[in-house]
């Protein structure tokens, strides 16, 4: 068993040991209080510092998209491919891999309206995606860098296992963006995710070129 799954079963038996005692603990809390346990500042640190801990730091290179004016970081074997537009015409790029299982990023960017919160906004993408099948929506506020964001984790089934996802919203001037990530292998890819978020950067010099 991995260290993240022997943490996983830590908070399972958390979660019995409540209940027993007519305590009612949900899994996103038994999480982050075994995480903190064990000396992490939360959940998600914890499964990108192990994820880290086992595969080592991802070589990355910087992806900038001339024409929308943003930057980040990427896995540097990964590929950018141009949007599907026919699953949601925000879309404006994705990178994706095969390599140790399926992995996807896709950048939205649409206009933001200022008199909905991250919150709301993260609760009509959630609305959404309920819709499509996808199930266990944990949801949180966080920052990247110095910016406010939401994040929204959640999956469905797939042919084989659980195809896992994570979106991350945030605001920039007049626009939303959302960087989504899907995986087939949670516990190995999450960490460089939040990695992969925390890169962006929004205004880039538009004179630079795409990686």
């Amino acid at each position: 068993m991995s260290s993240i799954e022997s943490l996983k079963a830590e908070a399972r038996e958390l979660r019995q040991k409540e209940k027993a005692a007519g305590r009612e603990l949900k899994h996103c809390a038994a999480l982050e209080f075994v995480a903190k346990r064990h000396g992490y500042e939360s959940w998600r640190a914890c499964c990108a510092l192990l994820a880290e801990q086992k595969t080592g730091p991802a070589l990355m290179k910087r992806y900038t998209h001339s024409e929308w004016n943003f930057a980040l970081d990427i896995p540097a074997r990964w590929n950018a491919f141009p949007p599907v537009l026919g699953q949601n015409r925000y879309e404006v790029i994705r990178f994706a891999s095969r390599e140790d299982g399926g992995h996807l990023v896709k950048i939205f960017r649409f206009p933001h309206n200022p008199e909905k919160s991250l919150t709301e906004v993260s609760e009509g993408t959630q609305r959404y995606l309920a819709e499509r099948g996808f199930g266990n929506f944990v949801s949180a506020l966080t920052t990247l860098g110095s910016r406010a964001a939401a994040t929204l984790d959640f999956d469905k089934p797939a042919k084989v296992g659980t195809w896992s996802c994570r979106n991350y919203i945030f605001f920039a001037g007049t626009l939303t963006f959302v960087l989504a990530f899907g995986t087939t292998r949670k516990d190995a890819v999450f960490g460089l995710c939040d990695r992969m978020a925390r890169s962006l950067e929004t205004g880039v010099n538009p004179n630079h070129q795409a990686a």
